[in-house]
């Protein structure tokens, strides 16, 4: 979501020359199965970022496990649009090119709306996955009743302090902004609260956050509600934020780096960001190692808050022939056990989907930084779930922004915006 425009041409282009070759390798595929030979699966994800060994092993197990199959696999650019684009492209020309893939949280509605997933109903069944996985999770993954792909990993906004400028972390707003008032009277320096304002989706997450923080639920009953007290209390908090100084007029410009490296280089007491960032900033040489502590995000009635559900699915391509159907499924399965959410957890800073991860020893002992997340990943919310999710981020970017920049109030953009999802969802 970083990318700069001339990365995320040049990522286009390499993508849409990946997706062009799929018909003919397809072929190919399609003769060695006819001539009795090994199947053929392929599998595309992102770069994990750490020792490829651990994943190369996982992979491995399965293959062994089923001698009858040759795994491919294919790492593809990091870049969420560069990647949305990719499998929109590769899976309209219904390509086989690929069995196995990941998905973004939101466009399980979208893929499966267009057909372009199988339902995996059958395999993993709902009542299931609410009863194994985190319930933001399953819930993202579940549309119409049926399942359409399974959580790999998932991520979640939390909220990051100075341990050694907060007295307590705060549960509320009220306690967040005299928390940081009272920081940057001893050093006017600092700023009190950094998050992510500028006009793309992180935008989104954090304005939902607010909202979220201020007693409102935007999606009920199918429907995205925007134009409501709760909603103007929350956009309207952010852009106070901005106009009392607790946060920088930066932030509306700023992404997670740019919060981020702010942060760690000790220049504010509050941030809001993913959990990425916790080991970046425990790093050694890092200026606050040792000094940050996380919690929930805060709420106007002091609850733990609802962080935005970030992370990643497994799904399987609609297009996928019959005779592999079964395996792609068992490369899905053995990829989302709890065995391998445990093992990705320690090796890559994966936050497991499943619920018992959190009780393992081993990920207590090895990556208590995860661990101790649970009450944060098993409060958050996704967004909207709808197959008009991308559309309908491009109308609250552009709104939410006006209100965090001041070039309209709360109360004249969400009509606005509710006026333009209104359009499109219905």
């Amino acid at each position: 979501m970083r990318a700069a425009p001339c990365h995320w041409l040049l990522g286009l282009g390499a993508v849409c020359a990946m997706a062009c070759g799929g018909c003919e390798r397809a072929k190919t595929e399609e003769a060695t199965v006819t001539n009795g030979a090994k199947l053929r699966l392929v599998f595309k994800h992102q770069p994990m970022w750490g020792d490829p060994t651990i994943l190369r092993d996982r992979l491995a197990a399965f293959e062994r496990a089923h001698p009858e199959v040759v795994l491919a696999t294919e790492v593809l650019p990091n870049a969420s649009e560069v990647l949305h684009q990719y499998f929109l492209t590769a899976l309209e020309a219904k390509s086989r090119d690929f069995d196995v893939f990941v998905t973004d949280v939101v466009w399980i509605p979208e893929f499966s709306h267009a057909g372009w997933i199988a339902d995996v109903s059958d395999v993993f069944p709902p009542a299931s996955l609410k009863q194994d996985f985190i319930e933001g999770a399953a819930q993202a993954v579940i549309v119409d009743g049926r399942t359409f792909a399974v959580p790999w990993y998932v991520d979640v906004g939390i909220l990051y302090y100075r341990s050694d400028l907060v007295s307590a972390p705060p549960r509320t707003y009220d306690e967040l902004v005299r928390e940081a008032r009272a920081a940057r009277q001893k050093d006017p320096s600092l700023a009190g609260f950094v998050w992510q304002g500028r006009q793309y989706e992180g935008l989104v997450c954090n304005a939902f956050e607010s909202i979220w923080g201020h007693g409102g639920e935007v999606s009920k009953g199918g429907l995205v509600e925007l134009d409501t007290p709760a909603a103007r209390a929350g956009l309207g908090f952010l852009r106070e934020l901005i106009t009392n100084g607790t946060s920088p007029r930066s932030v509306t410009s700023s992404t997670e780096e740019e919060t981020r490296r702010a942060f760690q280089e000790g220049h504010a007491v509050f941030m809001r960001n993913w959990p990425y960032a916790y080991t970046e900033l425990q790093k050694e040489g890092s200026p606050v190692r040792g000094k940050v502590g996380f919690t929930t995000l805060p709420t106007v009635s002091g609850a733990p808050g609802h962080g935005a559900l970030g992370g990643w699915q497994l799904a399987l391509n609609a297009q996928t022939p019959p005779e592999k159907r079964a395996i792609a499924i068992d490369l899905i399965r053995h990829l989302t056990s709890l065995e391998a959410n445990v093992t990705f957890a320690i090796a890559y800073g994966r936050n497991p989907p499943r619920l018992a991860a959190y009780q393992d020893a081993r990920l207590v002992h090895e990556a208590p930084f995860i661990a101790q997340l649970f009450p944060a990943v098993s409060r958050a919310w996704p967004r909207p779930v709808t197959p008009y999710y991308n559309m309908m981020s491009d109308v609250l970017q552009s709104e939410f922004s006006a209100v965090v920049s001041g070039v309209r109030p709360a109360d004249v953009a969400l009509p606005r915006a509710q006026k333009l999802i209104d359009r499109i969802t219905r």
